[in-house]
């Protein structure tokens, strides 16, 4: 169990929380991104279903677009500064990564099939909303027509020079192992 200081009265600032965040080991900071992703999914899918309970699954699904939007353009431009990342198709593939649209140990199976440095292919095989929709037997989100939105917000945020193109998504017909295919084109002339 991870030891803390014991906690006294007076304000809790980033400064105060960070100073705490730097004594613990490493292996708990990563552990802690973790969590906070995983919860970050719970709380999208409960939005989701509670949603889509009161107001039906057209408009549920076009506000969920709406959001992953406006997310992703936030959470590429953070990523980008942070990290000090270029505008480059690598740089793409490091906010793909790292980004909570698609964070790996909450419930996505992804891989890049392609990355030259002006084409990158990325495949989503298992997504926490698709395999909960699945084991419920709720439709699948039209992926295609709303998460285009996103991945290109993510793409532009690097670089606006990027094309996002949906190879394969809901509401297109199952390929086994495959939730959505998406391909990202750097096309320097745009």
């Amino acid at each position: 169990m991870t030891k803390f200081k014991p906690t006294t009265p007076g304000k809790v600032t980033w400064e105060s929380l960070k100073a705490e965040l730097m004594e613990l080991p490493k292996e708990t900071l990563v552990e802690m991104v973790n969590m906070w992703v995983k919860n970050y999914w719970t709380n999208q899918n409960y939005w989701m279903i509670n949603v889509e309970r009161d107001f039906g699954f057209d408009d549920t699904a076009r506000l969920d677009g709406e959001v992953w939007e406006s997310t992703a353009k936030a959470q590429s431009h953070r990523l980008k500064k942070l990290l000090n990342l270029g505008d480059d198709m690598q740089s793409l593939a490091v906010v793909l990564k790292y980004c909570a649209a698609q964070w790996a140990p909450s419930g996505f199976t992804w891989e890049f099939l392609e990355i030259t440095d002006s084409k990158m292919v990325m495949q989503v095989n298992q997504c926490p909303m698709g395999t909960y929709r699945d084991a419920q037997n709720l439709p699948l989100i039209p992926c295609k027509l709303g998460a285009v939105n996103l991945y290109a917000a993510l793409a532009e945020a690097i670089n606006p020079a990027f094309k996002t193109t949906c190879l394969h998504a809901h509401p297109d017909p199952r390929i086994e192992n495959v939730m959505c295919r998406w391909e990202f084109i750097l096309d320097e002339n745009k």
